[in-house]
């Protein structure tokens, strides 16, 4: 098997496992921990399609590196915004947070 198809079956493998995690998690947590799984899924297709006979481009890697900030930005916004959630409503359940109002 060649290694850019390697790549490209791993984050095939890695989308899936996210997509699968936020259409059919309800924690709150874990739909942020499948946002970030595709977000690995996209930046090690960067990094297979990146691929050179003498390395990696260093396009791939610059778009890799942003693409891993802007990541980390979103996780922690995310993850505070989950904070809030749950000590105004209890719990991390969507189903139930999004049934309730203000």
């Amino acid at each position: 098997m060649d290694v850019i198809n390697a790549y490209t079956v791993a984050a095939a493998a890695l989308l899936t496992i996210g997509l699968y995690s936020i259409a059919a998690k309800r924690n709150l947590i874990k739909l942020v921990m499948g946002i970030e799984i595709i977000a690995t899924a996209v930046n090690l297709n960067f990094i297979g399609m990146g691929l050179r006979e003498n390395g990696i481009d260093s396009l791939a890697q610059m778009y890799v590196a942003l693409n891993m900030a802007v990541s980390a930005a979103v996780l922690a916004l995310a993850l505070a915004f989950v904070t809030i959630l749950f000590r105004h409503y209890g719990t991390l359940d969507s189903s139930k947070i999004a049934r309730l109002r203000w």
